[in-house]
């Protein structure tokens, strides 16, 4: 059956992660997805997912519909998030919102499902062309790290497979590495990737390369101003935590798509655009390439960056779509 007679009006999708929860309106127009309606909200200041969904939804607003990627596993009908307190049953938002049916998705899948439509010309190539490969590592950052597996078909459809890369240990690489990972084992424990490699990662980075280097931390910095006093004043401090950064984000791209077999690394988020300038200069795909026993099995693995916006809302969509088409088939 056509999902798309299925879904015949509005559907509620939304995109929530550890820091922020982005709910839209969206509906099938002519071939495309369109987002007629959408809010964002801080996770941490609704006390719950129905919260959000209630306040964007209002007394009138009932769709049949709902798509919702989360950051974390989704096994079953409980949900929890990796990095938040939220949770929620899949069942009793259905119950609460006179759903029709509402899936949950990991959000990398929800990302890696809207990615693998994309162009050439949305997407930022770092060495190679990343679109036409047919095994594909979708790497994600924000609050935390979310890595995904995509493996095109020769029919265009892919498989999508979650996986929690992000919580595998960080490999120093060198000296300076040694030095960070020393300092915040005595506080994390085992130091992962997503320690270092995340949107609070960047703003532990700064603070620790300050206090190494006896500058003072100002407690109030959060990464997105660190980045821009990195590439719009040219602050020396703030160039070298996103210098590190990104070597770091290397060096993870690197062993993700050696562990997978990754014919090429995408990376999502808006993170990953903001650092667009560092990720292109020569250190960062250097980095990449330096992994393995012989320096030659990355040089041919390209690298992107996933220009479009909204990922993770569109690929929710997409994921019903199949779901609905799955049911129906």
């Amino acid at each position: 059956m056509d999902c798309a007679r299925v879904i015949s009006g509005e559907v509620l999708v939304a995109d929530i992660g550890g820091t922020n929860c982005r709910l839209a309106l969206c509906k099938r127009e002519g071939g495309v997805i369109s987002i007629l309606r959408r809010a964002a909200y801080l996770t941490g200041e609704r006390p719950s997912v129905a919260d959000a969904i209630g306040e964007f939804l209002g007394p009138d607003l009932r769709p049949a519909y709902a798509a919702v990627a989360v950051a974390g596993p989704v096994e079953g009908d409980t949900i929890e998030l990796t990095n938040s307190y939220w949770g929620f049953s899949i069942s009793a938002l259905e119950h609460a919102f006179g759903f029709t049916r509402l899936v949950a998705v990991n959000d990398l899948v929800a990302q890696a499902e809207a990615a693998t439509r994309l162009g050439r010309d949305d997407i930022a190539s770092i060495g190679g062309e990343v679109s036409a490969c047919a095994r594909l590592a979708v790497v994600g950052v924000g609050t935390g790290l979310g890595v995904a597996s995509v493996s095109r078909g020769g029919d265009g459809g892919a498989t999508i497979v979650a996986t929690e890369a992000g919580h595998a240990g960080f490999a120093p690489f060198d000296a300076l590495d040694l030095q960070i990972i020393e300092q915040w084992h005595a506080e994390t424990g085992r130091v992962v990737d997503e320690h270092l490699v995340s949107g609070p990662g960047l703003v532990r980075l700064h603070n620790t390369l300050r206090t190494m280097r006896n500058q003072k931390v100002e407690a109030d910095l959060d990464g997105r101003e660190i980045v821009r006093r990195a590439f719009e004043v040219e602050d020396g401090p703030c160039l070298e935590t996103v210098h590190r950064f990104a070597l770091a984000l290397a060096s993870v791209c690197a062993d993700v798509a050696l562990v997978q077999g990754a014919e090429a690394v995408l990376l999502v988020g808006d993170i990953a655009k903001s650092l667009l300038p560092e990720l292109r200069a020569a250190p960062f795909r250097a980095r990449f390439e330096q992994h393995g026993p012989r320096r030659g099995f990355l040089a041919h693995v390209p690298i992107g960056v996933a220009l479009a916006t909204d990922l993770g809302l569109i690929g929710a969509y997409h994921f019903l779509e199949r779901a609905l088409a799955s049911k129906h088939g």
